[in-house]
């Protein structure tokens, strides 16, 4: 089975409130959204300045253009949290949009709305959030409890997913990662 070309692929970062697809060091498209039916989701590390980063990508087939595209995302910055509290809600066999909002307060942090036949999903209230704690005098968050239930959520949909679509749709890694900064807040 052949994965999918960097050429037919259109690659989407979130960053500072903005959805955007670079070429290099220019941004080629600034995106307020991204419609189209859900393939698959991961996890992809990464590294930016000597760190491990870890990036959720979504991908996504066009249902008007059959157009592929990966939409990347931080794994620990609240955009995630959107995503992943809202993505349980939303009917897997129909298009939705994956949105991005920035925020008033901070220029670097993004939010996440989902929307399927023009309605917005809520997020579920009851949905785990991070803790911060104090460690030697330090703020420090602990993420175990939504990192778990992303991953849960992860595993749930790409099982649902295969259920119903060809393994060919699945994310390959035989596309090049889209590099991971700290353009999105991470909490």
């Amino acid at each position: 089975m052949a994965g999918i070309t960097q050429e037919k692929l259109l690659y989407l970062k979130v960053t500072k409130g903005r959805m955007i697809h670079k070429k290099g060091e220019t941004v080629t498209h600034d995106f307020g959204g991204y419609e189209g039916s859900i393939l698959a989701i991961r996890e992809k590390e990464g590294e930016f300045e000597g760190k491990k980063t870890v990036a959720i990508e979504v991908k996504m087939k066009d249902t008007k253009s059959d157009e592929i595209a990966i939409v990347q995302f931080t794994k620990k910055a609240g955009f995630a949290l959107g995503f992943f509290s809202r993505i349980e809600k939303a009917d897997l066999t129909k298009p939705l949009t994956i949105g991005v909002l920035p925020s008033d307060q901070n220029e670097k942090m993004s939010f996440c709305y989902l929307k399927q036949n023009n309605e917005t999903i809520k997020s579920d209230k009851d949905f785990p959030k991070y803790t911060t704690m104090k460690i030697s005098g330090e703020d420090v968050q602990d993420w175990a409890a939504p990192f778990a239930r992303f991953d849960a959520i992860i595993k749930s949909i790409n099982e649902k997913i295969a259920s119903e679509k060809p393994q060919s749709e699945a994310i390959t890694d035989d596309a090049p990662p889209v590099p991971v900064g700290d353009s999105d807040l991470p909490f």
